[in-house]
Order: structure tokens, then C-alpha cells, then sequence
């Protein structure tokens, strides 16, 4: 698969992709030259497997594809399942009475590859990016039961609220959820409402990058990540060379070098 010791771990919704999610020519052209060179193409994105297919053609150019925010790790374009993580049961329920009492709307995602479908509790009259995801997901969701003892293992757990202030709810969640992770995201629907992601404990884009440099000898002193959100900021800590889109947000843009928007090739 690869001919060096270099990878690029790059983000996808915002960063690899433009806000029509497609590929431009140009960063096309330079993934095709990175693979002819040997580097290690990695797309790492908080899309489940079905998601990033809507999005990924068999032929895009990459090596892995690391999904859920790097719970699942796929070869590409075969999708060979690679590597998993999964929640416990009983993690899975404790996390659910903390997100009812919370009263926050969220989905429970069904252990990979089968993630996403998902069952989901709403305690909010009006979140229109929660109904949002719904509707883009129907026939793979189901309503959560009342019986939370009946609860199975899960990816991942996520919270759609409209906004949190004074981080609250983000808070909450960590000192509550204190043996789980807790990763932030800005909405890929609306752009604007917060999602939490909840995984088993080390979960997180920057872990699924060292298991590949791990598995394939990948040389993490030697790999460049970009990236756009605040999902991101674990994997643009991890590498030595680190890159923001223009369109990040700006706390992230006073902390990392920053590139062109997705835009305009930033990935390039």
C-alpha cells in the first residue's frame, strides 16, 4: 500500500471537500500525486461508513478511510473492516440516564459496521438539526426504549443541541462521563448547532491514526493532518505537522497554521 514511511491524515466535510461535498480537480490531482509517491492517504472523518459513501466514489483516491471519528477503520476502496472500537453495555446505559436527566436530545449508534443505525431520545419541543439528521437517516432509526436495561454495546453516542451556554452541557458530560470521551463537533448539517460525540474511553481521530502508523510503519514524526472543527484538534496535536482551512474556526486558526478554505484547494 504504501511506498514510504509518510502519511497525510486529512479531514473530510470542510476540509477535503468543498461545501457542495465534492472533490475539486485540483485536490484530486493532488491526492493522485501523493499515491504515486508512495504516501499514505488517509480520509478521517466523523461520517459513519454509509455516510462517507454517499460522498466517496470507489474510485476517490485514497488508502484507508477511518470513520466515526475514529472508531472504524476501512481499507478503500474495498471497505474492509481493519479495525472497531465498541462500548459497553453498561457504559452505554450509564451514559444514556446522564443524557436523559441532562434533558438533551441524542442517538445511540449500533456497534460497527452496522453504525448507522441508531435508536434516539428527544426531550427538546423544537431542534430542527436533530430532526434534520432524522430525516436523512429514515429507515435506519428507531425510537429509544423506554427500558434503558434493555440497552446493548454501542459505537458511540451523540448529543445535538442547539447551543450551550457557558459550555454547560460539555461540562456536565465530562465531569459526568468522566470514564468516556467526550469529542465536540460543529453541526455538518447547519453548520451552527453543537454535537457531542461520547466513545469508550481513548477514542478519538488521533488514536485511530497512531493504531495505522502502528500497523502499516507509518513514521508519525513524518505525517501531516488537516483538518477544520474542534473534532479535530486531538489528530492536529498528535502530528508534527498540523494544518488548519480558512474556514476553521478562529480559536483554532490562533493555534494552528492555517491554509486556504476548502474552498479554494486548502487541502492542496
Amino acid at each position: 500500500m504504501i511506498a514510504t514511511p509518510k502519511a497525510i491524515f486529512t479531514d473530510l466535510d470542510g476540509t477535503l471537500l468543498d461545501e457542495r461535498q465534492r472533490l475539486s480537480l485540483g485536490n484530486r490531482n493532488t491526492l493522485n500525486e501523493l499515491g504515486e509517491k508512495g504516501v499514505c492517504r488517509v480520509v478521517v472523518t466523523g461520517r459513519t461508513l454509509l455516510s462517507a459513501r454517499r460522498v466517496l466514489s470507489a474510485d476517490f483516491p485514497i488508502d484507508i478511510l477511518v470513520t466515526s471519528s475514529g472508531a472504524g477503520i476501512f481499507s478503500f476502496p474495498d471497505k474492509e473492516l481493519l479495525h472497531s472500537v465498541t462500548m459497553k453495555e453498561s457504559h452505554v446505559r450509564q451514559a444514556a440516564r446522564v443524557l436523559e436527566k441532562l434533558g438533551v436530545d441524542f442517538m445511540i449508534h449500533a456497534p460497527l459496521p452496522n453504525n448507522h443505525q441508531f435508536s434516539w431520545h428527544r426531550s427538546l419541543e423544537q431542534n430542527p438539526d436533530f430532526d434534520r439528521r432524522l430525516n436523512l437517516n429514515k429507515g435506519h432509526h428507531r425510537v429509544l426504549p423506554k427500558n434503558l436495561n434493555t440497552l446493548g454495546k454501542a459505537t458511540q453516542l451523540i448529543v445535538v443541541c442547539p447551543q450551550d451556554q457557558h459550555s454547560y452541557i460539555h461540562d456536565s458530560l465530562r465531569t459526568k462521563l468522566a470514564n468516556l470521551t467526550i469529542i465536540r463537533a460543529t453541526s455538518p448539517l447547519d453548520k451552527q448547532s453543537i454535537w457531542y460525540e461520547i466513545f469508550p474511553q481513548g477514542t478519538s481521530k488521533a488514536s485511530a491514526a497512531a493504531w495505522l502508523c502502528d500497523r502499516y510503519g507509518l513514521d508519525p514524526k513524518r505525517s501531516l493532518a488537516i483538518g477544520n472543527d474542534y473534532n479535530d484538534i486531538d489528530l492536529l496535536l498528535w502530528s508534527n505537522f498540523s494544518r488548519v482551512v480558512a474556514n476553521a474556526p478562529v480559536p483554532l486558526r490562533r493555534q494552528f497554521s492555517v491554509v486556504s478554505n476548502n474552498e479554494s484547494d486548502g487541502f492542496s
